[in-house]
């Protein structure tokens, strides 16, 4: 037997991100291996060095196929932390989207803007947490009745803010890759290199007799990759709405060099004061209530209040980035299966594979999702990164099993309130019949109140199975022994991985 016709999809645990080991069978021999990503959110190298390890035993040292959906860290870490153990490793093709070729005058053109927005977001992230570390926001705050609850606010927004500028920068350097993807680019023994396009259909390739990969994402039109949400029924609801600010990344690189230009102000030149200026007043006319300083008047200060516009641009930068996401549907021949791995995309990017004209007679993107058995969930269970009508709802299939890499022992703080996003988890627990797999369930609720944990509803909605489902699904499902692990100076045991076989026959 040549053909494929299963594949093991290992999971890794690390934490919040995506490392996936692909292991394609024909019959019972193995035939290909492909990683898809190797990050999460943090992590030293003593602790993520049993996870790479664990790599190089399973693939033997070689991989076939390495795909890098996006660069976050949460997807591209790992290549970075633990480059000594990958030293080793040799890659046959690696494959990106169409956005990473270097030496692309489009692209380098695009990259070179994007630099200057991550140096923007990270320089606004620096600045709140240092009003909050000297004590400046909190004394901004002093005599408004909803002093404490407001300081909290600004504190759980710097984490926020944080966390998406930790996804993009790598220890302060904010122009070019990411630490994790320069590893991958020049120190991987890497024999090709292919940059995918979307409506490309890739077959054959050797040793993989029977597989067809299709690439879903990213859009070619640049529209697409913008676009975070779609229509009421089309995306899924946010948590949280955050103002918007499209001139807040131009407003900070230029005050961070010099006077602000007249078009970037906020309001008029005439209404603004030089800091000297207002010091001087203060001293002179001390506990006054008609100038900037005075005693007891602080609260009505908006010397900081630019700085939350950063919000607006942390999200935009993230969904452009997400949207770029290498995304592929992967087809068994044999019985038309496919196993979707979409990397970090969002709605623009779900909204775009509909346009796709597949050069295969009758083929559309919603029959690729109508026979779809396997999802790698998109962006952690966040709203944004699974569409609904164009998307989950299309996932009809009746074997249909889910995997979803969030962890909340290993994520932002900030975060935990918008992920998971609780419409998207109802509407998987519905459709897999409750086999979906997290990296880990802990801390997690079903509910805004915490009162029903996922594991309970999880459990719940796997009783929809029948006997022969549910003897299948624990036979496909392969938990190894935990392994000793040390993180933040704790040890502890955990599995290394999950894995599940998808069955690619008819």
């Amino acid at each position: 037997m040549s053909k494929i016709n299963r594949c093991k999809v290992r999971m890794y645990r690390a934490g919040t991100g995506d490392c996936f080991l692909l292991k394609f069978y024909a019959g019972r021999a193995r035939k290909f291996t492909m990683m898809i990503d190797g990050g999460v959110w943090q992590g030293s190298e003593e602790y993520l060095r049993p996870f790479a390890e664990n790599i190089m035993e399973a693939c033997d040292g070689k991989l076939d196929l390495l795909v890098i959906t996006h660069e976050h860290r949460d997807h591209v870490l790992m290549f970075d932390r633990c480059k000594s153990t990958f030293k080793d490793l040799e890659i046959n093709q690696l494959w990106f989207g169409w956005t990473e070729e270097d030496g692309d005058k489009d692209v380098e053109e695009w990259k070179e803007k994007f630099g200057d927005k991550k140096k923007a977001l990270h320089l606004a992230a620096m600045a709140v947490s240092d009003r909050l570390a000297d004590g400046s926001m909190q004394m901004s705050l002093a005599g408004n009745y909803m002093e404490n609850a407001m300081y909290d606010a600004r504190f759980q927004f710097s984490e926020v803010l944080n966390g998406f500028s930790d996804l993009h920068v790598s220890g302060g350097v904010y122009k070019g890759a990411l630490k994790g993807m320069e590893v991958i680019k020049n120190q991987l023994n890497v024999k090709s290199i292919r940059y995918c396009k979307q409506g490309e259909i890739i077959r054959n390739l050797n040793n993989l007799e029977g597989i067809h990969f299709y690439v879903l994402g990213p859009p070619n039109v640049y529209e697409q990759v913008k676009k975070e949400h779609g229509k009421a029924g089309e995306s899924y609801d946010h948590n949280k709405d955050i103002e918007d600010n499209e001139l807040f990344s131009l407003a900070i690189l230029r005050n961070k060099n010099g006077p602000l230009e007249d078009h970037l102000l906020p309001f008029d030149r005439e209404f603004l004061v030089e800091n000297d200026k207002l010091q001087k007043e203060t001293l002179e006319v001390p506990n006054t209530e008609n100038v900037y300083n005075a005693v007891g008047q602080e609260w009505r200060k908006i010397d900081y209040n630019w700085l939350f516009s950063a919000g607006n641009l942390a999200l935009r930068m993230n969904s452009l980035t997400n949207n770029l996401s290498l995304a592929l549907a992967i087809e068994f021949e044999e019985s038309g299966k496919v196993m979707l791995f979409p990397g970090d995309a969002e709605f623009g990017s779900w909204e775009s594979w509909h346009k796709i004209k597949w050069p295969v007679p009758d083929l559309t993107t919603e029959k690729l999702l109508n026979r779809t058995v396997f999802y790698k969930v998109a962006h952690h269970l966040s709203h944004n990164g699974t569409a609904a009508s164009l998307g989950l709802e299309m996932m009809t299939h009746e074997d249909l099993v889910a995997m979803a890499t969030l962890d909340f022992s290993n994520i932002s703080n900030g975060w935990k309130s918008t992920m998971p996003n609780r419409q998207i988890i109802k509407e998987l627990l519905k459709r897999t019949k409750g086999r979906l797999i997290l990296v880990s369930e802990d801390e997690i609720f079903y509910d805004f109140n915490q009162q029903e944990t996922l594991e309970s509803q999880i459990k719940k909605a796997q009783q929809r199975m029948n006997d022969k489902e549910k003897l299948e699904f624990e036979k496909d499902l392969d938990k190894p022994k935990p392994t000793k692990l040390t993180r933040g100076g704790q040890t502890f045991e955990k599995e290394l991985y999950f894995e599940y076989s998808v069955d690619g026959r008819k």
